[in-house]
């Protein structure tokens, strides 16, 4: 560096020989820098005469409110809509106060590389929304001792600082299936998310609540995925129902049995209720959540406990929209 007034954090990282997120890290004080790290750099900054503008920031920040959203495993495939809708709601509510507005698309191996608190840190966060982890993330386990006042979507945290809100996935899962049994479905194979997200969880024992004899497989909430598992699937005439825990993956389903022109189809029931699921053929029977409604509240409920310290744990109503592919 010849003219030190331009010195930035990326020349300190390079001069030093670390990563970016680590010179952050020393000069935010997280404790999970070693030592040899710091004095690296330290020395670098203090060679390049790079002095971190600390004051000025908090300064700033005491002038600005910031909510950030951020959304796990964010894929973008068609027909699917719902982090669009949690965005749109999320942001035209607070469009109408004086609150700023971040949002970050994160994923498992981002989470490895830069911490919850250190994110909240380093954008002068003052309140949180979060969906989409799945247990297994390093964020779900930090939320477990979180203390910025954040709302979680659709998640449950064991942390009662963190409020919450969705639907009752359990409850809405367990009256899908009564009512398939009710019109006399016996077999009814459940086609779920992964084991490791807590909304799949929630409606995979919702489902078992109600059955004898458990008939689950993973499909990852992949159309392409449960297409081809309904599409090889053996001796598929014994089952008279299948109940999808999500739109897309019963999208994939219907795809399959149109395929396989089978004389007596199974019932088929989706869940979300997304924007294709009136138009496909059949179109599908699905339980429907208020996604932009739920968004909405959830930035309520976050402004509510940032201005007056209160934690909520909200459960949103749902509903079972009957169409084509299950008379339930």
């Amino acid at each position: 560096m010849t003219n030190k007034q331009t010195a930035t954090i990326k020349d300190v990282a390079k001069e030093a020989g670390v990563s970016v997120s680590a010179v952050s890290k020393v000069f935010n004080k997280y404790g999970d820098i070693g030592a040899e790290t710091q004095e690296k750099v330290l020395a670098a900054a203090k060679r390049l005469d790079y002095i971190p503008n600390q004051a000025a920031r908090k300064l700033s920040s005491k002038h600005k409110k910031i909510i950030a959203l951020i959304l796990s495993g964010l894929k973008v495939e068609k027909g699917v809509t719902m982090p669009f809708e949690i965005l749109t709601g999320v942001s035209h509510y607070l469009d109408e106060t004086d609150y700023e507005f971040v949002f970050y698309g994160t994923t498992t191996k981002k989470q490895k590389e830069k911490s919850l608190k250190q994110f909240c840190a380093e954008h002068s966060i003052s309140g949180l929304l979060i969906q989409g982890l799945k247990t297994t993330d390093p964020y779900y386990k930090e939320l477990a001792n979180f203390t910025l006042p954040t709302v979680a979507i659709d998640l449950q945290v064991g942390n009662g600082a963190i409020s919450t809100i969705s639907i009752d996935n359990e409850q809405a899962a367990a009256e899908v299936t009564e009512r398939l049994i009710k019109a006399g479905h016996t077999h009814i194979l459940f086609l779920n998310g992964t084991k490791q997200d807590e909304v799949s969880q929630k409606r995979e024992a919702g489902y078992r609540s109600k059955v004898k004899n458990a008939q689950v497989v993973y499909a990852h909430f992949s159309e392409e995925e449960a297409f081809d598992y309904i599409y090889q699937m053996e001796k598929i005439e014994e089952v008279d129902a299948i109940f999808a825990a999500s739109d897309l993956m019963a999208i994939g389903v219907l795809k399959a049995l149109r395929e396989r022109n089978l004389a007596k189809p199974p019932a088929v029931v989706g869940f979300d209720d997304m924007a294709l699921a009136a138009y496909v053929t059949p179109s599908l029977t699905t339980v429907r959540q208020d996604i932009e409604t739920m968004s909405q509240q959830a930035v309520k409920d976050l402004l509510n406990q940032i201005e007056h310290q209160k934690v909520t744990h909200r459960l949103l109503p749902y509903e079972i929209i009957v169409r084509e592919s299950a008379d339930i």
